[in-house]
C-alpha cells in the first residue's frame, strides 16, 4: 500500500481544495454541548482536522438516514412511480478506523451480498472516504483493537491519515485515493523510514495488553446456546428499549418501508428499524416468534456476534463502544464478549 506524507500546514490547503470538488464535505465538528458530530462543513469551515475521541453518531447516518424517500408515487391507482435519486458527491473526512470497518460490513449487506440496494450503492459510488487513525483510545469503553478494527484501518478507505510528529502518514487505499493524491501531488512528500516506524509503534502501543477476541469461538458458543440463561435474563431486565444501541451502532442495517399517501399521491420511505423493538418480527397475523422482552435485546447480540460471523466471516461489532456509552441500563457488549470467551 503506497504511503506518502503531508505536513499539518499543507493539510489545511488540501482540505480546502477537496471542498471545491464535492457537493458536501462531511467532517467531524463540535456542536451542542461540544459533542463531536459529523456534518457538512463545505462552507462553514468548522471541520476538526485532528481530534480526540470519536463522533456521537457514525457516518452511517448519511448513507442510511433514519428516514429517506425512495420514490415518489405520482399515482397509486395507475402505479406511476418516479425514483428519488441522491446524486450528491460527498467526501467523508476524519472517519475513525472502527467506522471504516463498519462501512465495509454495510457494503457487504447492501451491495455485495447477492442483492444490490440501488440508493445505497449510488451514495457509496459518489463518496470518498478519508480515514483518520487513532493516536489513543477514544473512550474507556472503546475496544476496537480487540475486534481487529483499530487503531489503524487495514482496508475500506480511499485515503487514511495516520498522525505523526511531523504531519500525517497518508495511506492510499483505492484508485479514487490515488487519483486524489496525483491531483494534489505538490502537497505531498515521500514518507521516510522513520515516519513508517513511528506509525508502527503507534499501533504497537495502543490500548491495554489484552489478546484479541476470538469471535469465531464466541459465535460457536452462542450458536450452541451455551450462554447461561441468567445472562440473557439480566440483560433483558436492564434494557429499557431506548433504542440507543441500534441507533448509534455503525453496522445496524435493518430497515422497514412505508408508503405515505395523500389521496392518490405520495412517497415511499425507508426508515431504520431495529431488533430491540417488540414489533420487529411481528407477523401479519399479529403473532411474534419472540414475545418476551429479554429476547429482543438478545437479538442485537446474536446479530452482531453470531449471525454475521457466519454470514461474513467476522463480527459486525467493531468495538466503537457507542452502545455502551449510551445505555442507561449499563449493558456492556464488551463485558459480555470478554466474559463469554
Amino acid at each position: 500500500m503506497k504511503k506518502v506524507l503531508i505536513e499539518k500546514e499543507k493539510l489545511i490547503v488540501f482540505v480546502k481544495n477537496l471542498k471545491s470538488s464535492c457537493d458536501e464535505f462531511i467532517a467531524p465538528k463540535r456542536e451542542h454541548l461540544s459533542d463531536i458530530v459529523f456534518g457538512d462543513t463545505k462552507y462553514d469551515g468548522g471541520e476538526l482536522l485532528e481530534y480526540d475521541g470519536n463522533s456521537v453518531v457514525s457516518p452511517r447516518a448519511f448513507l442510511l438516514p433514519q428516514s429517506e424517500p425512495l420514490f415518489e408515487i405520482k399515482s397509486a391507482k395507475n402505479c406511476e412511480l418516479k425514483p428519488i435519486e441522491d446524486k450528491k458527491k460527498r467526501i467523508f473526512y476524519g472517519v475513525r478506523p472502527c467506522d471504516i470497518k463498519a462501512l465495509g460490513l454495510m457494503r457487504e449487506f447492501f451491495i455485495d451480498d447477492g442483492f444490490v440496494d440501488a440508493p445505497y450503492k449510488r451514495k457509496m459510488d459518489n463518496s470518498v472516504f478519508i480515514g483518520l487513525a487513532c493516536g489513543k483510545r477514544c473512550t474507556a469503553d472503546s475496544f476496537c483493537h480487540l475486534m481487529d478494527a483499530g487503531p489503524i484501518a487495514k482496508e475500506g478507505f480511499d485515503l487514511q491519515l495516520i498522525p505523526l510528529s511531523r504531519g500525517y502518514l497518508v495511506e492510499v487505499g483505492s484508485k479514487k485515493g490515488q487519483g486524489i493524491v496525483n491531483k494534489h501531488k505538490k502537497l505531498f512528500s515521500q514518507a521516510s523510514a522513520q515516519d513508517k516506524k513511528e506509525s508502527r509503534l503507534q499501533l504497537k502501543n495502543f490500548g491495554e495488553k489484552i489478546k484479541k477476541i476470538d469471535y469465531k469461538k464466541l459465535a460457536r458458543i452462542m450458536r450452541e446456546n451455551k450462554v447461561a440463561q441468567s445472562v440473557w435474563d439480566d440483560i433483558g431486565q436492564r434494557c429499557v428499549v431506548c433504542s440507543g444501541c441500534v441507533t448509534l451502532c455503525p453496522t445496524c442495517s435493518c430497515f422497514s418501508v412505508s408508503d405515505r399517501l395523500d389521496g392518490d399521491k405520495g412517497a415511499r420511505f425507508r426508515y431504520c428499524d431495529g431488533c430491540v423493538y417488540a414489533g420487529f418480527t411481528r407477523m401479519a397475523g399479529g403473532n411474534t416468534p419472540f414475545p418476551q422482552h429479554k429476547d429482543h435485546i438478545r437479538r442485537f447480540f446474536e446479530h452482531k456476534l453470531n449471525v454475521d460471523v457466519e454470514r461474513y466471516g467476522t463480527s459486525s461489532c467493531v468495538g466503537c463502544g457507542r452502545c455502551i456509552e449510551t445505555c442507561p441500563g449499563n449493558i456492556s457488549i464488551k463485558k459480555f464478549i470478554i466474559e463469554q470467551t
